[in-house]
């Protein structure tokens, strides 16, 4: 793993992108911002206690019910990552179903998983692609059903909070934004501020409804 993973990536997928570090390109779409009361959210989100903490490059036999999971885990250590600078807090929506409500039922998915997050300042998230695996296995979702994600930011951007997809960078964010990324697009998101970084993603299967939605631009509840 390590180089080699990423070399091998871009072997397989070098059709799909450029892979060329000095493109100026947009590889992160902004979909909208979502219009809601956002402070039941970030009441709960103000206590730690109410979250659960995952460590992203932890040691191997803390992912040793996860293959994928700790291969992954394994290529972020050999990039030098560790169970230091890549926790990160998390709560669900199957946890508080009504604090989470309107971002569930706002983009109009099948299938959807909501959750807020808590990056606090010196925590990474490497360089990585989403999957969905885990969502897929959760949802009974086959291969063939067409599955994607929002990012979607909870506070107006503070300095130092950083998110990046491909050659593009976020920053400036208010509150309620929310982008989409292609499927196989590497990004990366990390706290180098002095405040927690609170976020959500918020993973669905595709429908009719979604696709009028994002049409539409208009993101109430």
């Amino acid at each position: 793993m390590g180089t080699s993973y990423w070399e091998s990536f871009k072997e397989q997928n070098k059709d799909m992108w450029h892979f060329d570090p000095k493109q100026n390109t947009q590889d992160f779409t902004h979909i909208g911002t979502l219009k809601t009361n956002f402070q039941p959210l970030l009441d709960l989100m103000k206590d730690d206690k109410n979250f659960k903490e995952e460590t992203i490059a932890a040691k191997d036999d803390e992912w040793k019910d996860n293959s994928i999971a700790n291969q992954k885990a394994q290529q972020f250590r050999e990039w030098g990552y560790n169970e230091h600078n890549t926790s990160i807090l998390k709560i669900s929506y199957e946890e508080y179903p009504e604090v989470f409500e309107p971002y569930v039922k706002f983009a109009g998915f099948g299938e959807c998983a909501a959750v807020a997050l808590k990056q606090k300042p010196g925590q990474f998230l490497p360089w990585h692609q989403d999957t969905y695996i885990r969502f897929r296995k959760e949802f009974n979702v086959p291969d063939d059903v067409e599955v994607t994600r929002y990012s979607l930011m909870l506070e107006d951007w503070h300095w130092g909070h950083y998110f990046l997809a491909g050659n593009s960078v976020l920053h400036q964010w208010k509150q309620g934004d929310f982008i989409q990324m292609p499927l196989t697009m590497h990004h990366t998101t990390c706290n180098g501020g002095i405040v927690p970084k609170l976020t959500m993603t918020i993973t669905g299967t595709i429908t009719d409804e979604f696709l009028q939605r994002k049409k539409d631009g208009k993101f109430e509840y």
